[in-house]
């Protein structure tokens, strides 16, 4: 979702700062670059160290988000070729879901602001999965929700713990260069720098689906 369906990594990166200021540690550009895509509470983990109480550390990781959701709401819109992409994937038989680390909350905002929620079969969010990316989980319950084979999936992607999350599932992924350059992301099958770059086309060719 993040990267993908919209450029929030700035505002993501920004509540961070705020949030981390707040408890009295710094939230480097480094660190934001390392982790982006990861759940909130894995990051602040990160963040403050391992002698912190994981009550703690969930509450300024909810914190965080909190911030997020403040300071995106004006600032939400889909990026180059989201709306095109998923309107032709949806009228061409195509099943769709969100796989994200963002809360329940985080997700819902942006769907719902932008108004593709409906197109999406399946959402998953950091509320339904135990282990993060760069595992696979997330993924793999959208799989196994929609019943579709794993390889039978493409991941689009824009970081580098997602990339690897879609290879551990057995997936192919596309990979969009909104927040890491192409470098950062050659584990994908393809990297372009928007979906205005993509069509349906593209995608069946590297399912192995006939054109007709």
């Amino acid at each position: 979702m993040d990267g993908v369906l919209a450029d929030t990594g700035p505002i993501h990166f920004e509540s961070w700062v705020k949030m981390a200021k707040e408890i009295g540690v710094e939230f480097t550009r480094e660190l934001f670059e390392q982790t982006f895509g990861q759940q909130s509470t894995a990051i602040t983990r990160k963040l403050v160290g391992s002698e912190v109480d994981r009550v703690l550390v969930k509450k300024w990781a909810n914190l965080k988000e909190k911030y997020y959701r403040e300071m995106i709401i004006d600032k939400l819109v889909p990026l180059p070729g989201v709306i095109r992409i998923i309107n032709d994937l949806k009228s061409k038989g195509f099943k769709l879901a969100v796989g994200s680390s963002g809360p329940p909350e985080n997700v819902d905002l942006l769907l719902t602001h932008l108004k593709i929620k409906d197109y999406f079969d399946d959402i998953i969010t950091a509320a339904e999965v135990k282990k993060g990316k760069p595992e696979p989980d997330v993924f793999l319950i959208a799989s196994n929700n929609l019943h579709i084979d794993p390889k039978n999936c493409i991941v689009i992607e824009d970081a580098p713990v997602g990339i690897e999350a879609a290879k551990r599932a057995g997936m192919k992924s596309i990979a969009l260069t909104t927040t890491h350059n192409k470098g950062e992301l050659v584990d994908a099958i393809l990297i372009v720098n928007d979906l205005s770059e993509v069509n349906t086309n593209d995608i069946k060719k590297l399912l192995g689906i006939e054109i007709k």
